[in-house]
C-alpha cells in the first residue's frame, strides 16, 4: 500500500534547499507518521533505526543502476549513468563475487591495525594546519582544516602528488553531486566533465606507477596480477573512488562536528577538559549530524522489510539521518551528548557495503577535535554557517570562526 500524498510531501521537502539545510524535523515526522513509506513510484523509504539496519545487512538487497538516484526527483537517468560510469566499475556498485574481489585488494590498508600506524602522520598534519590557523583572527574551518586534512592524508596513502591534490578535490565534489537524489541536468553535466578529467588524470598516474612504483596504494593497484588484477576501467574507477571517499565524508564529519560543538558550548568545554572522550565524541557527532544521510539498495531477490513485501528491481532508501535520531534506539536523540555510551550510528552504513575508510575517518576526527578546541579556547562562530545543497551528503560550504 502506497503512502498518502501528504506523506510524500515530507519526502519532497527533503529535496528542497530549506529541507536540506535542516532535515531533522522532516525526518521526525516521517519516522512518526510513516516509518516505512512506499512511494507511488515503488521506492520504499525507511526511517527507523532497526528497519534501516536490517535493510543494509540484508543480502537479498544489493547495488544496481536502479539505486543510483533512488527513484526520487526528476533525474535524467541516462545522463546520471554517464556521470557515474566509472563508479559503476567499483565496489561501490558491485555485488558478490565482484564486490569481494574489488574490496579485498585494498581492504587491508584500511584496517584499524594499519590505520593506527598512520596516527603520527595524521597528528603532524593536524598540528601544521592548526599552526596556520593560529595566525588568522578569522578562519574557515572547511577550507583551512576540514578539507586539506583528509585530502592530504588520503593523498599520501594513495600516492597522489601534493601538487595535484588541490585541483582534483573540486572535481571530486562535482562528481559526488551526481549521487544526489534530484540532481539536475546541469549538475550531471558538470559531473560528466569532472569524471572525464579525473579518469584521464588517474589513468596517467597509474601508468606512471606501473613503470615507477612506490610504497603507496596506487602502485599496488597498478601492479596487481592474476586473479587479483583489475581491468583498466576497474583500476581507474577504484582510484577515483578511494580518493573521493577518502576525504568527502571526513570533510563533512569535521565541518558538521565543529558546527555542532560551537552550537553546544557545554559539550565543547567538556571535550576540552576531557580529551579522553574524543572517541565517544566522534561517534556522537557522527550520530548527531551524519555526513552521509541516505543509502540506497536495490532488491535482488524477493524479501520483506518493515512489513512490506518487495520484489526484485524495487529500490529501498534508508534515511540514516533519521535512523540516527530514532528515540527507540537512542535516549534523548536530539541532544548532543559526548558522554553517550553504546553509540552505534549508521553513518558509515552497515553490512557488506560498510564504509571501508571508517577507521581512518574516526582516527582523523579523534585526533582533530580535542586539539582544535584546546588550541583555540575562545573559538566562536564568525558568520552564519552555509550548508551545501544535497539530501545524501550533508556538509557545509563554509564555516567561518573567530579564533580569538
Amino acid at each position: 500500500m502506497t503512502a498518502p500524498p501528504e506523506r510524500e510531501l515530507l519526502l519532497d521537502a527533503l529535496l528542497t534547499d530549506h529541507g536540506q539545510a535542516g532535515p531533522y524535523e522532516a525526518f521526525r515526522r516521517l519516522r512518526e507518521t510513516c516509518p516505512a513509506l512506499l512511494t507511488r513510484s515503488g521506492v520504499l523509504v525507511l526511517s527507523r533505526y532497526d528497519d534501516c539496519a536490517a535493510a543494509l545487512r540484508d543480502r537479498r538487497l544489493g547495488k544496481a543502476d536502479e539505486s543510483l538516484g533512488f527513484g526520487l526527483g526528476d533525474i535524467p537517468e541516462t545522463l546520471q549513468r554517464q556521470a557515474m560510469h566509472r563508479f559503476r566499475h567499483t565496489m561501490l556498485f558491485r555485488n558478490p563475487p565482484d564486490h569481494h574481489r574489488l574490496r579485498t585488494l585494498v581492504a587491508d590498508v584500511f584496517t584499524p591495525r594499519h590505520v593506527e600506524e598512520l596516527r603520527p602522520q595524521v597528528i603532524s598534519q593536524i598540528d601544521r594546519l592548526l599552526d596556520a590557523m593560529d595566525g588568522q583572527a578569522v578562519a574557515d574551518i572547511i577550507t583551512d582544516l576540514a578539507l586539506p586534512l583528509p585530502v592530504n592524508v588520503i593523498g599520501d596513502l594513495l600516492g597522489v602528488p601534493p601538487i595535484d591534490r588541490a585541483a582534483a578535490a573540486p572535481l571530486v565534489s562535482a562528481l559526488v553531486a551526481s549521487l544526489e537524489p534530484g540532481a539536475d541536468a546541469a549538475a550531471l553535466t558538470r559531473a560528466c566533465a569532472a569524471e572525464d578529467q579525473l579518469a584521464r588524470y588517474f589513468a596517467d598516474l597509474l601508468a606512471t606507477k606501473r613503470t615507477h612504483p612506490a610504497e603507496d596504494l596506487l602502485s599496488r593497484l597498478a601492479a596487481a596480477r592474476g586473479a587479483d588484477a583489475l581491468d583498466d576501467e576497474e583500476c581507474v574507477g577504484t582510484a577515483i573512488l578511494l580518493f573521493a571517499a577518502g576525504f568527502e565524508t571526513t570533510t563533512n564529519l569535521i565541518g558538521n562536528g565543529v558546527a555542532a560543538l560551537l552550537a553546544h558550548p557545554g559539550q565543547m568545554n567538556l571535550l576540552r577538559s576531557r580529551p579522553d572522550l574524543a572517541g565517544a565524541a566522534v561517534e556522537e557527532l557522527l550520530r548527531y549530524d551524519a555526513p552521509v544521510q541516505t543509502n540506497g539498495r536495490t532488491v535482488l531477490a524477493p524479501t520483506r522489510l518493515a512489513g512490506i513485501d518487495l520484489h526484485p528491481g524495487q529500490v529501498v532508501l534508508t534515511l540514516l539521518g533519521a535512523a540516527n535520531r530514532d528515540p527507540a534506539r537512542f535516549h534523548n536523540p536530539n541532544t548532543l551528548d559526548i558522554t553517550r555510551t553504546g553509540t552505534t550510528p549508521l553513518s558509515f552504513g552497515a553490512g557488506l557495503h560498510f564504509c571501508l575508510g571508517a577507521p581512518l575517518a574516526r582516527l582523523e576526527g579523534t585526533e582533530l577535535f580535542p586539539r582544535l578546541v584546546t588550541r583555540f579556547p575562545d573559538l566562536a562562530l564568525a558568520a552564519e554557517p552555509r550548508w551545501r545543497t544535497g539530501m545524501s551528503f550533508r556538509g557545509l560550504s563554509n564555516l567561518k570562526v573567530a579564533t580569538r
